[in-house]
């Protein structure tokens, strides 16, 4: 009785506020340029749950249709481009795993989530890979491939060829730095990197946590909406930079369209004559192909091909338990989700949404690499002299 008396007592609490002051939309109305303080985020989450996005987006909403096979939200978490805005929704689980702080992983390592990749992993007959990482290490598969995309072979030749210089590396995209961070310590520690990216929560992460005064190389810095955006340019100088890297990013994760071939403008612009672009993503099969034709016309060559498709599905199956814990720790952080029907509806789909963008086993994402319709690729395109 007490329960139940709480319970309705909570829903109509947060009816009232949710009346009085409504949130923005989670899937497209929230700024990426904001950093949400933990009070927000849990009033955003709230709404959110009481909305009437969570049933459109179960299956009482009409059918859609999908790309890249049949898919339906509740079992897969497929959720098309056009529901939504990256900048929104990544703004709301950037804040989410900042304020989320130490979380535990499966085999019992507490380690705070900056490595939003789904990496890869080593297989016989693969790519080359380094020596994998620790099974323990709960980010083995994100620095596997940030190490693989920055250490292929163009890549270690250029570097040879600089002897003493620095490399000055940009990456556009970097999220919390986290694949930046590796690099600058780990892989190229005398390297100058400049990590770029549009979420102001995802680099105040990187401040606090990765560019710090133990790392002077590497610096992190906000581009509000992106580079290429709006004509946004990358603040670097023409023809100052070594490699510009993209790793895991929303770029080109449809279509080399007009913000795609602004971007790379924008890459051919900063590097130097015979400077590298090191890219390495998930993406369309047919996008990748799109790339093939396109950069050769702005003055790039590719150099070095990798697929990692098989190596990306075994990462996701090796990392099923830590993400699954890892869902569970965070969704439990939202006391609106232990709400009768409200909060077990919205359990259920906040779990698909970040499930899907994991590429999880079992979602869309994940079963599109699976089939081939997405490859995960690593090259190196060289800008001509």
């Amino acid at each position: 009785m007490g329960f139940l008396f709480y319970s309705t007592a909570a829903i109509l609490v947060i009816g009232v506020l949710i009346a009085l002051f409504p949130p923005p939309d989670v899937l497209s109305g929230l700024n990426s340029n904001h950093d949400h303080s933990p009070m927000e985020v849990q009033a955003i989450v709230s709404g959110f749950c009481v909305s009437p996005v969570v049933g459109l987006l179960l299956n009482e909403r009409p059918e859609l249709e999908t790309t890249g096979g049949e898919f339906k939200f509740e079992e897969d978490g497929d959720i098309e481009n056009d529901d939504y805005a990256q900048s929104s929704i990544y703004a709301i689980l950037y804040a989410m795993y900042k304020n989320a702080g130490q979380v535990t992983s499966n085999h019992g390592v507490k380690y705070q989530f900056t490595f939003n990749t789904w990496g890869i992993s080593p297989y016989p007959g693969g790519p080359p890979l380094a020596p994998s990482y620790p099974e323990t290490d709960p980010e083995r598969h994100g620095k596997a491939a940030y190490r693989a995309l920055a250490t292929q072979p163009p890549a270690l030749e250029y570097i040879k060829k600089l002897g003493k210089t620095p490399v000055e590396i940009v990456e556009i995209g970097c999220g919390t730095a986290a694949g930046a961070n590796l690099i600058t310590r780990e892989v190229h520690p005398t390297s100058h990197y400049l990590a770029l990216d549009m979420q102001q929560a995802a680099i105040n992460t990187c401040h606090q946590r990765h560019a710090t005064e133990d790392n002077p190389g590497l610096t992190c810095q906000i581009v509000p909406n992106g580079v290429g955006n709006g004509g946004n340019k990358a603040p670097r100088d023409t023809s100052t930079v070594d490699f510009v890297i993209i790793s895991e990013t929303h770029i080109a994760d449809v279509a080399i369209g007009d913000l795609e071939k602004e971007i790379f403008g924008e890459i051919k612009r900063i590097l130097k004559p015979g400077g590298l672009f090191l890219w390495g993503n998930a993406l369309p099969t047919r996008v990748w192909l799109e790339a093939d034709e396109f950069l050769p016309t702005i003055g790039f060559d590719k150099i070095n091909d990798y697929n990692h498709t098989k190596g990306a599905v075994i990462a996701r199956d090796e990392d099923y338990d830590r993400v699954e814990a890892f869902m569970a720790e965070l969704i439990g952080m939202y006391p609106v989700m232990k709400l009768p029907y409200f909060g077990e509806r919205c359990a259920r789909v906040t779990n698909r949404l970040i499930a899907n963008f994991y590429r999880h086993p079992g979602t869309a994402l994940y079963l599109k690499m699976v089939t081939g319709y997405d490859s995960y690729m690593h090259q190196t395109w060289r800008l001509s002299k």
